[in-house]
């Protein structure tokens, strides 16, 4: 039933051919006919964007750089590039072109040199100019940080020209990823003495990631095309295995000409593309481009026999049950010393089912001490104090708390304990918070089993409250300060109203005379007012108060908090 699904599979990919398009026979040697391509091209444009931006910078790619000198230099630089030859040479359709180059304009990775303009009655129109961006920022693979590509001296490769001219402008995306991540991980980087790798051992996994494939359904259908099209070999197939030791990668290569040296013959397309790995083996794409872990092996490395069976360390190995071409690989690609240090640590890992293959990843991936072992003393620490009496509160003990956190536990505490000194600007307080925050879990409807989680849960909702809180004292405190300094100096700034009032006496008689004109035309209508409240502001109408708060509005002078602000030499500060 499955083979017969696959060939169906393969039959409906290979009517998805484009007629006219013969069969692929393989790239050419990486030695000639190549366009020296900016790694960015890989690790920053196919993976992030669209088809057609992929497709317009393609193809400008091998416009500028496809011919270079000795040097490496384009002799090109600048490429006029108009919509008919994008959609006929770059396989960009009309009604994709205007938007793919906005994206790629968005994207910093080409730039508009002229701009384009229609035809008219009287005007032949211009075709638009578009070069490729280059930047003097350092190397990044990071789209955000993306502002052109590196100028600088190496991060480019010699990828066959048949790349951008055969499979760029006639595959879908997914097929350009997969090829592509094949490409960078192999002739992309070098192997020990300088050759370039001809075979790349890479997981499944590790492709979905480097590609940002969607699904791995479409992985799997882009890794059956490239197959099938020639552009790619299965050198080794993966077996995908619930014991650690029966595993292995599938080993994917670039389909050459040629056929390179030690590449095998390539299994039956039936089998199943979904294979998948536990450890990493290639390099990541932002590491040197000098740097690998494929490395030659010497004529004489495996020794005699009788040495190899006295090795403690290899005995080690192969009582963890590894096989015997497992422990040759390890003690091939890494140091004996980092072998033993992870074997020390692998109790602290607290393995659960499989010891052996939690120790290989260790080993591989280079694995750090286990956090227990990291961890500094943290008895007597806020964090620790903040975590006995989360666990005090939420168990409804109001006594001193009994519960010892983990060193993980009392480092998650410490770290949210110094936030909440942050939001809160005090100290001290680790106890009480950790309560508060252990009693706020009892109370939820699903109790949360570890101070973790309820951090995660309830952390942030806490951290508001706390700093809400805060500023809630604070503006209690400003306003109550505002207050007592307010009756501290009203009498000051009343006494300076009436200096004002006695040299406006002396210097401008007839403003004066104006205002107490007004004045009386304003006791004159309480006077006549019958209203019983009339009465009451008539009493205090010749208040000195009064009066000097109608002849500062009267005059525009400036209120207290003016007055404290512009003249006070003693003036409210927020903080005391």
């Amino acid at each position: 039933m499955r083979n017969t699904l696959d060939r169906k599979v393969l039959h409906l990919t290979s009517k998805a051919l484009e007629p006219g398009i013969s069969a692929f026979h393989g790239f050419k040697a990486p030695t000639s006919n190549t366009t020296y391509t900016p790694n960015q091209f890989f690790d920053v444009v196919i993976p992030n964007f669209s088809r057609g931006v992929v497709r317009i910078v393609a193809y400008l790619v091998r416009k500028t750089l496809g011919w270079c000198d000795a040097n490496g230099n384009p002799q090109e630089e600048q490429i006029e590039v108009t919509y008919s030859e994008l959609e006929t040479k770059a396989g960009v359709s009309r009604d994709m072109i205007r938007g793919a180059l906005d994206d790629a304009l968005a994207g910093h990775l080409i730039e508009c040199v002229t701009e384009g303009r229609a035809k008219h009655a009287h005007d032949a129109g211009q075709s638009a100019c578009y070069q490729l961006c280059w930047s003097s920022a350092p190397y990044t693979t990071r789209p955000e940080d993306f502002h052109g590509f590196f100028e600088g001296e190496g991060n480019r490769t010699d990828i066959p020209n048949e790349f951008f001219d055969v499979l760029i402008p006639n595959e879908p995306l997914s097929v350009i990823k997969v090829v592509g991540a094949i490409i960078r991980h192999s002739i992309g980087f070098q192997a020990k003495h300088g050759r370039r790798r001809q075979q790349v051992a890479l997981s499944y996994q590790q492709i979905e990631n480097y590609a940002r494939f969607g699904s791995r359904s479409d992985l799997a259908k882009a890794l059956r095309m490239a197959l099938e099209k020639n552009y790619i070999v299965r050198v080794e197939s993966g077996v995908f295995s619930h014991e650690a030791m029966e595993r292995r990668r599938a080993v994917y290569a670039i389909r050459w000409c040629d056929f390179p040296n030690g590449q095998k013959n390539e299994p039956a397309t039936e089998r199943s593309e979904i294979q998948t790995s536990i450890s990493q083996i290639s390099e990541p794409a932002y590491r040197s481009e000098n740097r690998t872990n494929i490395k030659t092996k010497p004529g004489n490395e495996t020794g005699n026999s009788l040495a190899a069976d006295s090795d403690p360390l290899r005995k080690q190995l192969l009582g963890f049950g590894f096989t015997e071409r497992t422990v040759v690989s390890l003690l091939r690609e890494h140091s004996r010393e980092d072998i033993q240090q992870q074997i020390a640590w692998l109790p602290d890992r607290a393995p659960a089912r499989s010891p052996a293959g939690l120790l290989r990843r260790s080993i591989e991936q280079r694995w750090p001490a286990p956090i227990k072992l990291r961890s500094p003393e943290v008895a007597g620490t806020a964090g620790w104090e903040f975590a006995r009496s989360f666990y005090a509160a939420y168990g409804g003990n109001r006594g001193e708390p009994v519960n010892e956190p983990s060193p993980r536990e009392a480092e998650a505490a410490e770290a949210f304990f110094q936030r909440l000194i942050r939001a809160t600007r005090e100290e001290g307080r680790a106890a009480e918070w950790g309560r508060e925050l252990g009693t706020l879990a009892r109370d939820q409807r699903n109790p949360f089993p570890s101070l973790t989680l309820a951090i995660r849960q309830l952390g942030d909702a806490f951290l508001v409250q706390r700093e809400k809180q805060r500023l809630q004292v604070q503006l209690t405190g400003i306003t109550q300060r505002r207050e007592d300094h307010e009756q501290r100096f009203r009498e000051a700034w009343l006494q300076w109203l009436a200096n004002r009032e006695a040299e406006m006496h002396t210097n401008q008689p007839e403003e004066l005379a104006r205002f107490i004109a007004e004045r009386e035309r304003d006791r004159a209508e309480l006077e006549a007012d019958p209203k019983p409240w009339s009465q009451r502001v008539l009493e205090h109408f010749d208040t000195d108060n009064a009066r000097l708060g109608a002849f500062r509005q009267f005059f525009g002078l400036p209120d207290f908090w003016q007055w404290d602000t512009d003249i006070n030499n003693q003036s409210f500060q927020t903080k005391p």
